[in-house]
């Protein structure tokens, strides 16, 4: 039960790290990651037209097939920040976290138009998305106070991946990954179209973004 619990409440990877010993504060390792952050769009004006039980069941909803797709393709919920979600992929080597993140991604363009049909069939309220990939050297592990733990991430990697989230409406795209995730991919990257080079805010320097092509059907 106590694992069951671990792994629901802090994710697969962490819950187990926990239940094993890692729960000293600062105790921590550098990895190589592929960072995803998934976020719904219009979040802040659905919030203030619908009531708290039908945006509970919203996210609930949508949470539930992305967090779905993730864990089917080897990665690991971090956390859940509102309407957002972090999530990492650490299969081994960065080329496999980036092909594993690419192939969740492919699928999460069809999974969500799925969803919103199912919705709208219900007449349910919809949300649509975005997804930002980074691929980098990341802090894992426990932070927090002495009485109040979190097990997650920081580093420079996983603030330029939020830089990158920022970039949505500019790019008009819902998907945009980082030159460090498309080179990562190897052969598996060389499909992905750039959608130009951008100064981030915080970021020395510049730095080119892609999307994934994908026809309507």
């Amino acid at each position: 039960m106590g694992r069951a619990l671990l792994q629901v409440y802090l994710g697969r990877d962490a819950g187990a790290r926990v239940l094993s010993g890692e729960i000293a504060r600062g105790s921590s390792q550098h990895i190589d990651a592929v960072i995803c952050l998934f976020d719904l769009r219009g979040f802040t004006a659905l919030s203030e037209a619908l009531p708290g039980e039908a945006m509970v069941d919203l996210l609930n909803d949508y949470f539930g097939h992305v967090v779905e797709l993730i864990q089917s393709h080897g990665g690991n919920i971090l956390k859940f920040m509102g309407d957002a979600v972090m999530a990492m992929f650490n299969l081994g080597t960065l080329q496999e976290d980036a092909q594993a993140a690419l192939r969740a991604v492919a699928e999460l363009g069809p999974r969500m138009k799925a969803v919103n049909a199912a919705r709208a069939a219900e007449g349910l309220p919809l949300a649509e998305y975005t997804m930002a990939l980074h691929a980098g050297e990341i802090l894992y592990g426990n932070i927090g106070a002495p009485n109040r733990l979190d097990f997650t991430v920081i580093g420079p990697a996983v603030n330029l991946t939020a830089r990158i989230a920022d970039m949505h409406r500019t790019v008009e795209r819902s998907i945009i990954l980082s030159e460090d995730v498309r080179n990562a991919a190897g052969r598996d990257g060389e499909g992905l179209i750039s959608v130009g080079r951008y100064m981030l805010r915080g970021v020395a320097e510049p730095v080119e973004l892609f999307t994934l092509y994908q026809p309507e059907v």
